[in-house]
């Protein structure tokens, strides 16, 4: 069973401290209120949104998807974090410009649209958190369309091994099919560099899992 807000209010502030200002009365009105949303659960693109959700635990996976069924990951939050784009399509009352989906349990604060609204009116700290987030995630949208526009498959890909490994950890449970959706690129181009890579040495395939990582000979392929 999922607690209440005001049992949960502590909790909130924590990780929201942009929202201590809020008036009590605020908190008690209908609508404002915890859910948990369980993996694969997914707001559509297209969608006008109703309620505007913080995260207090959990993941979820923002994403587009084109005409032709192929998806780019734009972003992802976590615990403590919004969607911009999910706040921007209800401050402007537009169409969701994305699609989210929840990739592990998450524990959200849920607040009507019109609500939402009232507080970004009255509470600046809140509005100047908001304000932040989306400024955040225009930053990480830049530099993927930067990515996807100016840097080479084999960089990308050197780039993603590169990030989601470290010195203690040389492997991946990783499809190609994963990759390519979080690149935003064809199955078979990821292949073709990975395959490479391991031509030179850099990694080692086997089904849903690359070992072997080298991520020295990986700074050769980043494109700064």
């Amino acid at each position: 069973m999922v607690a209440s807000v005001q049992a949960e209010l502590p909790r909130i502030l924590e990780l929201y401290p942009s929202l201590t200002d809020i008036a009590k009365t605020d908190w008690e009105k209908d609508g404002v209120q915890l859910v948990e949303l369980e993996p694969n659960f997914m707001i559509e693109e297209g969608q006008f949104l109703e309620h505007a959700v913080l995260l207090l635990e959990g993941t979820v996976r923002m994403f587009k998807i084109s005409q032709s069924g192929r998806e780019v990951t734009l972003y992802r939050i976590n615990g403590g974090e919004c969607c911009p784009l999910m706040m921007t399509s209800i401050l402007g009352e537009t169409e969701y410009e994305a699609t989210a989906c929840v990739e592990i349990t998450c524990l959200a604060l849920v607040i009507p649209a019109s609500m939402f609204r009232q507080w970004m009116d009255h509470y600046s700290s809140f509005r100047q958190f908001i304000f932040k987030m989306v400024a955040k995630r225009l930053i990480l949208m830049s530099n993927l369309l930067d990515s996807i526009s100016f840097k080479s498959i084999p960089g990308r890909v050197a780039e993603y091994l590169y990030q989601m490994t470290s010195d203690d950890n040389d492997s991946l449970l990783v499809t190609h099919d994963v990759i390519s959706t979080e690149l935003g690129t064809a199955r078979e181009v990821i292949s073709r560099a990975l395959k490479s890579f391991e031509n030179e040495g850099i990694v080692k395939l086997s089904r849903g899992k690359i070992t072997q990582i080298n991520r020295q000979k990986l700074e050769g392929y980043l494109e700064y």
